[in-house]
């Protein structure tokens, strides 16, 4: 019994310790980048997003399932994202978020681009990204 006790307590500690993570904007953006450009994880990534940026995660998570149907996914090369967090404005229950993404290929060549994450603070006090979107430099 007493082994179920400790499991329970390090269970309610970790579930403690996620939701600290969501009450910083920061947090929670760099943790989307990581999700969702680093470990293109967009079943992963949907956990910390609401509204438009949900949505967008589902088409591509449908889109994505549609594809593996065919075997038209399994050739894809593998990419590198290297990332740095540029500006952070905000006030209130809204956050901007920017960030510049070093893109790189397997078998070479190097891309740029700018992350721009919006967020929202939710009624519990926790952030989301709401929106986001990539450009040129």
């Amino acid at each position: 019994m007493l082994p179920c006790l400790r499991l329970g307590a390090i269970a309610l500690i970790l579930l403690a310790g996620c939701g600290e993570k969501m009450k910083d904007a920061g947090s929670v953006a760099d943790r989307f980048v990581d999700r969702y450009y680093v470990e293109s994880d967009q079943a992963s990534a949907m956990a910390l997003t609401s509204g438009v940026a949900s949505l967008r995660l589902r088409d591509e998570l449908k889109l994505a399932d549609e594809g593996r149907g065919g075997g038209a996914l399994r050739d894809l090369r593998q990419v590198r994202v290297y990332y740095k967090r540029g500006s952070m404005e905000g006030k209130g229950d809204a956050s901007n978020v920017v960030y510049r993404l070093d893109i790189r290929p397997q078998g070479g060549g190097s891309l740029s681009r700018d992350a721009r994450l919006e967020l929202v603070r939710l009624a519990d006090g926790t952030w989301r990204v709401s929106r986001f979107s990539e450009t040129n430099p």
